[in-house]
């Protein structure tokens, strides 16, 4: 699908047109073959390029090709219970600014619907430092909510089940996801800021400074949810292990007790002159012997606490 947009300086709000006019935003989502072959022929971009923006594992960078700058990102998806980051690529050259991505993004989604007095799409720089202060803000929340969830869980450790202990394991996945992201996202801005592949004006460089600030921040947040999840797990690990350890101390303490009837029994059970064999109490005798043995094994077992 694709869809324009544009707003000017003389435009009172972002609206949809019908084709392409210079200066305008081109949003394209979920595209077919016919949409990327259109787009390639009729804006001159870089096939092999665009092939990239749809590979599930393209990383944040810059690439600038005959004028026109490519710059790779990278957004948080969710789709049913999953969470994972794809990537979304951003052209822009003098006559347009292209959204390029295999999925659609609801944050994008709102972007274009909600703020229509903020966006001026001849504004390039402003609207590319726009669109990553959406996707932090996208990460923030994201990151966010799991945070939230490890907390509660570290506060509830005894009620944390298998089920769960998977469910942390997963969002340990995602938050290094997310970190591998928020560097390259980094020194993509560094990159932008270094090589000026954008024309910067200097309250541009002071939005990128503070989006530079922004996804520091959200680095440490995840830095310290992962640390939180692989305590949590390490901890779960030591209480599991203590419980297993004291099942088996109960039950070889158990079966050391009940061999000793057992052996007794075997010892009786001979074909060979034993002691008592005459004596008409001999069985009520050798399992009085059998109990006090027990008991008195039971009671050094639980002097020494294993039981």
């Amino acid at each position: 699908m694709i869809a324009y947009y544009l707003r000017t300086l003389q435009d009172k709000v972002l609206k949809e047109i019908p084709e392409f006019a210079k200066g305008c935003l081109i949003y394209c989502k979920e595209p077919t073959k016919e949409e990327m072959k259109f787009l390639k022929n009729k804006f001159l971009l870089n096939e092999n390029l665009l092939r990239d923006a749809l590979d599930f594992y393209e990383m944040p960078r810059v690439e600038e090709i005959e004028r026109k700058v490519y710059i790779f990102l990278r957004a948080p998806f969710r789709e049913n219970e999953g969470i994972f980051t794809l990537p979304l690529l951003i052209i822009v050259s003098q006559e347009f600014f292209l959204l390029f991505s295999q999925t659609s993004f609801s944050f994008l989604e709102e972007f274009l619907e909600k703020e229509k007095y903020l966006i001026f799409t001849t504004q390039k720089t402003k609207l590319f430092l726009q669109i990553l202060s959406k996707i932090c803000e996208a990460f923030k929340t994201t990151i966010l909510q799991i945070n939230k969830e490890i907390k509660r869980a570290v506060f509830e450790l005894k009620k944390i089940e298998e089920k769960e202990i998977k469910e942390f394991i997963k969002f340990e996945v995602i938050l290094q996801d997310f970190l591998s992201t928020l560097v390259a996202t980094k020194v993509v801005l560094a990159t932008i800021l270094q090589r000026q592949h954008l024309e910067l004006f200097p309250a541009d460089k002071e939005l990128i400074d503070d989006l530079v600030l922004e996804i520091s921040q959200l680095e440490e947040i995840s830095k310290s949810s992962v640390k939180n999840i692989i305590n949590l797990r390490e901890g779960h690990e030591i209480i599991f292990t203590n419980m297993v350890n004291k099942v088996i101390k109960i039950l070889t303490a158990y079966t050391i007790l009940v061999s000793i009837p057992t052996i007794l029994a075997s010892l009786y059970g001979m074909n060979v002159k034993l002691p008592l064999e005459e004596n008409k109490f001999a069985f009520f005798i050798v399992l009085f012997v059998s109990l006090f043995l027990m008991l008195f094994v039971a009671l050094i077992f639980r002097w020494k606490k294993w039981l």
